[in-house]
């Protein structure tokens, strides 16, 4: 019962959101990133994904990625909940920046 209490406990609502907001902003940098490549509007600057930027996999690599640290950051946030709070809003404003700047392609 303690664990449920935990889970939808105010604080916990916090880290919830960030780490739901990081899992889609990596998501929707992925899907602009694809569509930007796809109709020559921009090149991947990552060396390791430009092959895999055409395909599927790109898509599936960033979903696999979102999740992964989604739950690195949620293992953080039981041992130490105000920094993965930080670490979270810093990720999620890094990606904003990089949506914005990949947005900023389409204009």
């Amino acid at each position: 019962m303690t664990s449920l209490r935990y889970y939808f406990s105010a604080s916990n609502y916090k880290i919830r959101i960030l780490i739901g907001s990081l899992f889609a902003a990596v998501v929707a940098d992925g899907i602009i990133t694809k569509y930007l490549i796809e109709n020559g509007f921009a090149r991947e600057g990552n060396p390791l994904l430009t092959y895999w930027v055409v395909d599927d996999k790109f898509l599936l690599i960033k979903v696999l990625g979102g999740l992964l640290v989604a739950l690195i950051l949620w293992n953080i946030n039981r041992r130490h909940p105000r920094l993965s709070i930080y670490l979270s809003s810093l990720f999620l404003a890094g990606y904003v920046f990089i949506i914005i700047w990949n947005l900023l392609f389409l204009l």
